[in-house]
């Protein structure tokens, strides 16, 4: 399950991860926190639209806006709440979050709450009419930064399906896919000797059982 401040903050850091995820046969859900009022080009309309053509690009299994206030994202229960409940009901085994360092202060704020909720989800007490579940990993996406990477997903085979998702919102690129976007992800991408790349931040560390087999699969 990914999270983003706004409607195309998923597909910016992590759409070849999640095409990647749904090719692979995986259940794959995008959560946009905000319908993007704010944003200084395009309507609510426009941006609802667009978000429905990416997630059809993504083979996404089902795509929901929270609607909660463009700008004034916080870390209170009112938001809280209903992120627990949708991570309790579908019960992901992997979330992915905004990285916490960003110039963009609603991206910061989706990185906190999502890291709130991802505690919240597992206490007993917290909507307790919904059996607690806190999901096994939490991962952050870049969408201004990239340093700190945990590990780079190798995201070649679907970086088409990436252009074609972020594209998806036009009223935000006019038909131009970001030099700088695409810059980083061929710099991560260099990172692991492949053409691009998509890193992810984690606060924890990664438990690896078989090291010797992530090294026999490179080769």
């Amino acid at each position: 399950m990914a999270f983003g401040a706004h409607p195309d903050d998923v597909e910016i850091g992590a759409g070849g991860f999640v095409a990647k995820q749904s090719a692979l046969g995986h259940s794959v859900a995008i959560v946009d926190l905000t319908k993007g009022e704010m944003s200084s080009r395009g309507t609510v309309e426009e941006r609802k639209q667009e978000s429905k053509k990416a997630s059809e690009v993504l083979s996404l299994s089902f795509r929901e806006n929270l609607a909660f206030p463009d700008r004034h994202l916080s870390v209170i229960d009112e938001y809280l709440k209903p992120i627990v409940k949708l991570i309790r009901i579908h019960r992901p085994s992997i979330l992915i979050a905004p990285y916490w360092i960003d110039r963009h202060p609603d991206h910061v704020k989706c990185s906190e709450l999502i890291t709130e909720a991802h505690f919240s989800s597992g206490l007993l007490k917290f909507l307790p009419e919904i059996p607690p579940y806190r999901p096994p990993f939490l991962f952050y996406y870049y969408i201004n930064k990239a340093e700190g990477a945990a590990f780079v997903c190798d995201v070649s085979d679907y970086y088409e399906k990436k252009k074609a998702s972020v594209l998806a919102h036009d009223s935000q690129f006019a038909g131009r896919f970001p030099y700088s976007l695409e810059s980083r992800d061929r710099y991560f991408g260099a990172q692991i000797r492949t053409l691009y790349g998509e890193g992810f931040a984690s606060k924890n560390v990664l438990p690896i059982s078989d090291p010797v087999s992530l090294w026999r699969k490179k080769r």
